[in-house]
């Protein structure tokens, strides 16, 4: 058994919860923890927005947390932590305006091997 649930939650909150130990990251067991505990999805929301820019999100797990967790399951349960609560990217730009390329890029495009195109 492993902190799997108090690993994903200190990244998306920063704080160390007492949450137990599981046999697998389990979403809405999770989900309800971290409401018993306050942190609902406005306020993971409104948390992670204010500490972009700042410092990195979700924050980097200290070593102790991670102590026994596979790092790609880890890395999946954030992921879907993150899309549950509608995390996953933070700022949406929207698309570049740009439509014509500058003389580097043109250059760029028009440089082939010597073979190219022929038949």
């Amino acid at each position: 058994m492993s902190g799997w649930h108090r690993a994903i939650a200190y990244a998306l909150t920063g704080v160390d919860l007492d949450l137990g130990d599981q046999a697998s990251p389990e979403l809405d067991r999770l989900v309800r923890d971290l409401a018993d505990h306050g942190w609902d999805a406005d306020r993971l929301g409104d948390h992670a927005r204010a500490v972009a820019g700042v410092e990195p999100w979700p924050h980097p797990l200290p070593d102790d947390l991670r102590v026994g967790l596979g790092v790609a399951q880890l890395y999946a349960a954030i992921g879907g932590a993150r899309a549950h609560y509608g995390l996953e990217a933070l700022t949406v730009l929207p698309p570049s305006r740009r439509t014509r390329l500058d003389a580097d890029e043109r250059r760029l495009m028009a440089d082939v091997p010597p073979h190219f195109g022929q038949a």
